[in-house]
């Protein structure tokens, strides 16, 4: 059948593009007036839309799975998820974010620690970017994602680099019922109300083993110089359970989400307060612009600092670090 290829091609390539344009017009200044800041996948139809394209056009109607180039890279994951698998089909996802990951691996010295590893899109493009002395540890206890995680890193020959730690990350060893979203890969949460639910969502919980920062590091020589954290409202008691370890101020990159913080039960006032308790530099990330703004503790309290695309924020500590991200911010040391 000599046209399926490039019919598979086209199709895959106009799904591509009409989820591009889909991405741009949400990102436009008019639907973000009118949608008062809110995305227009909000909307139950729009995101049924949105994955009716993806499936149709890169994955197919009864595929399990999807693989995807991304930045140099390979990577799979689950043909199901809405979000994360649509938007790195599409080259988008969190590009902004990735790219500040990236030059900051580059210029470490040792360990990162990427807590919330999911499928391996961060782990994977820090770990290609790592100095050959380099290590990453990802951390990621749902089993579903573990496999692709595994799978990507063995894809992009990696495995060198990379180690795999199948648990969740929290304040104190244990353990952890998480929430399972049939919504896409990265959305389970300790809490049910932030995992969502959609029509085919498999749901449930799974109980995972816990680790904190500290007890993990306990008794070993290094020290991370990065920590990645994308636990989806958990963030604060990771760091809760990193307190000696921010002592040694690692550049973190997190999420500040109020109500997914609240849902889970340490408030996101109480994370910004923790970080700023440490930390000279804090920057938003203004995913529009490509621009870290720095931020004071009071500022961030303002309406509309953090919002849909402001919510993922970067605390610098050390001056190769903060100048490593030079490029995207105006303070100087």
């Amino acid at each position: 059948m000599p046209n399926a290829m490039p019919s598979r091609n086209l199709r895959r390539g106009i799904a591509i593009s009409l989820m591009r344009a889909a991405r741009a017009a949400n990102r436009s200044r008019v639907v973000r007036v009118a949608l008062r800041g809110r995305s227009v996948r909000r909307f139950p139809l729009v995101n049924k839309i949105y994955h009716a394209v993806f499936r149709a056009g890169v994955t197919g109607e009864h595929a399990s799975d999807v693989t995807a180039a991304y930045r140099g890279l390979s990577l799979t994951g689950p043909a199901w998820d809405r979000t994360v698998m649509p938007s790195v089909a599409g080259g988008y996802y969190e590009k902004f974010e990735v790219s500040i990951f990236e030059r900051l691996a580059a210029a470490t010295g040792g360990m990162i620690l990427d807590v919330g590893a999911n499928i391996g899109v961060y782990a994977c493009a820090g770990a290609a970017h790592l100095p050959p002395h380099g290590r990453l540890t990802a951390f990621e206890p749902v089993p579903e994602n573990l496999g692709y995680l595994r799978r990507n890193i063995e894809a992009n020959d990696l495995a060198g680099r990379v180690t795999v730690e199948p648990m969740a990350v929290g304040a104190e060893e244990g353990e952890l019922t998480l929430h399972l979203s049939g919504e896409q890969s990265g959305k389970h949460s300790a809490s049910a109300a932030n995992a969502g639910t959609a029509p085919d969502a498999p749901g449930g919980t799974v109980t995972v083993p816990m680790t904190s920062i500290d007890a993990y590091l306990a008794g070993r020589d290094e020290r991370p110089d990065i920590i990645k954290i994308d636990v989806e409202g958990y963030e604060g008691f990771v760091l809760r359970g990193a307190a000696a370890t921010l002592a040694g101020l690692p550049t973190l990159l997190f999420e500040v989400h109020p109500e997914l913080q609240a849902n889970c039960g340490c408030p996101a006032g109480e994370l910004l307060d923790q970080v700023y308790a440490h930390y000279p530099w804090v920057f938003v990330v203004d995913e529009l612009n490509d621009r870290l703004l720095p931020h004071s503790r009071a500022e961030l309290d303002a309406p509309g600092a953090i919002g849909l695309y402001r919510s993922n924020l970067v605390a610098i500590g050390r001056k190769d670090h903060l100048a490593a991200v030079a490029r995207w911010h105006d303070v100087r040391p």
